[in-house]
């Protein structure tokens, strides 16, 4: 059984019944189900539900052909004040 409103991705709030639509409408590796979802887009970009989002493709989906399009790690987002951007500039 599956709980359709079970959250796979908490930062985008992208349910498994978001993800099962995207694979429905043809999204077969998981940068295909990220563009089409927003899951792995958030502040932790991916490291929570990237696992999650690579256990759901379909075993005849699964990235064992090198495809370039595989979920990426990328640093997360965090604020800057302007008075840091500020004194930083002042400093130069």
């Amino acid at each position: 059984m599956c709980n359709h409103s079970l959250i796979i991705c908490r930062c985008e709030e992208v349910s498994i019944e978001d993800i099962q639509d995207a694979i429905a409408a043809g999204a077969s590796n998981s940068q295909e189900m990220k563009m089409s979802t927003r899951a792995g887009m958030g502040m932790c970009q991916g490291r929570l539900c990237r696992p999650l989002l690579k256990a759901l493709l379909p075993a005849n989906h699964k990235e064992s052909v090198h495809s370039p399009s595989q979920l990426t790690f990328h640093q997360p987002v965090r604020p800057v004040s302007l008075a840091k951007i500020v004194k930083k500039e002042n400093s130069i």
